[in-house]
């Protein structure tokens, strides 16, 4: 689809039940449930109800699954790993990056913080974080940081704190002029954002589902690219990341030829199920076409605010901003649950409430919510 007109608007909209009750913005951190991926986890459910194991099926959908996730970042399948979530996925690469001089890794005070975590728990690699003011880093801040020691660079494409978002190509060129490679967390902006990872030339990329790409959690899915994942040996394996699975050979470790060597045990099925489903609707609409609708959402959104003198905590600067537009509210997780009262749903995080828009939603639902907004807070 090349546009998301208003009647398509109205059309889609009819996927998602709760639309029909409530005004749904916390895209940022769940998706609404649609028919067609609960058509999906039924289906899971009635294959086991009357089938009981059905390993051919369910790996059939775990590869469209991936197949699904390849289409949305330009990748190719075999690129492509199945993992539980952003954390298991950062652990997986730590796991696999190789023994040399280069021991630093760069991530940044605007990551969410499972990437420094997980970082911190591998002591043989010397973390180093990237200020921030306000939830964002000027591009040449990194040039202070990265070096010839430098292994990686773990960053965010949008923060999941105010919406900021990363020249992820230009932060790619910076890594790669020290020989380091770029590890991308786009859990905040894939299905609203075009992301295409040979052209921005990321090495590695991990995102959940649960978000704007409209699944359940469970499952997460990791780039790498071919020429890269062959290098890599990661000690977080599993007899599906061997390169023929069902040689059941306990005494023998041979890994999977490309990024399906960081797979590990039994796939995440149910989610698998969900996951496919919903990225054939992102797919089926276009990411550009999905953009570009958010982004007249976003122009009532900081419209309302300015009416209703309420503080944006995010980037006003397209070229700087993702989906979602942050509000300052020393309340903030009591005003979520005082607009979940009166059936808008939001997502609040540390002092801002976040109105994160999808495809789905329309003009008015912010005409109704910033007025709230503004008499609660």
């Amino acid at each position: 689809m090349n546009n998301l007109d208003l009647s398509h608007v109205k059309l889609w909209r009819n996927e998602f039940p709760i639309l029909n009750e409530k005004i749904y913005l916390a895209n940022c951190s769940q998706s609404p449930q649609s028919i067609r991926v609960r058509s999906a986890i039924n289906e899971y459910l009635e294959s086991w109800r009357y089938s009981g194991m059905d390993w051919e099926g369910w790996l059939k959908k775990t590869q469209e699954a991936k197949q699904q996730f390849a289409s949305l970042i330009n990748a190719e399948v075999d690129e492509i790993s199945l993992t539980l979530s952003v954390s298991d996925a950062t652990a997986a690469v730590l796991s696999a990056l190789p023994v040399s001089p280069r021991r630093k890794i760069i991530t940044t005070m605007i990551d969410f913080p499972t990437i420094g975590q997980v970082l911190l728990a591998h002591p043989q690699f010397q973390a180093v974080f990237v200020p921030q003011e306000d939830y964002i880093i000027p591009a040449d801040r990194y040039d202070d940081y990265l070096d010839q020691q430098t292994l990686l660079l773990c960053t965010p494409h949008v923060c999941y704190q105010n919406g900021y978002k990363q020249n992820i190509e230009l932060l790619a060129k910076k890594a790669h002029a020290q020989g380091a490679w770029i590890y991308v967390d786009a859990y905040q902006s894939l299905g609203t954002e075009p992301l295409d990872v040979k052209a921005m030339d990321i090495d590695m990329l991990s995102s959940g589902a649960l978000k704007y790409l409209l699944g359940i959690p469970g499952i997460a899915f990791l780039y790498i690219k071919k020429e890269l994942a062959r290098q890599l040996k990661p000690q977080r394996t599993g007899w599906f990341g061997q390169q023929n699975p069902f040689s059941f050979a306990v005494n023998k470790l041979d890994y999977a030829s490309g990024t399906r060597r960081f797979d590990t045990g039994t796939p995440p099925i149910i989610a698998a199920y969900a996951a496919a489903e919903g990225l054939k609707i992102i797919n089926s609409i276009g990411v550009k076409a999905i953009k570009d609708h958010i982004s007249v959402i976003k122009k009532t959104i900081l419209k309302k605010c300015r009416e209703y003198d309420l503080p944006v905590f995010s980037p006003t600067d397209p070229d700087l901003s993702g989906a979602a537009v942050a509000i300052m509210a020393d309340n903030a997780h009591d005003l979520e649950h005082k607009l979940a009262v009166n059936n808008i749903i939001t997502s609040a995080r540390g002092p801002v409430i976040r109105i994160a828009p999808h495809f789905f939603t329309l003009p008015e639902d912010i005409e109704l919510t910033i007025p709230l907004i503004k008499k609660y807070i």
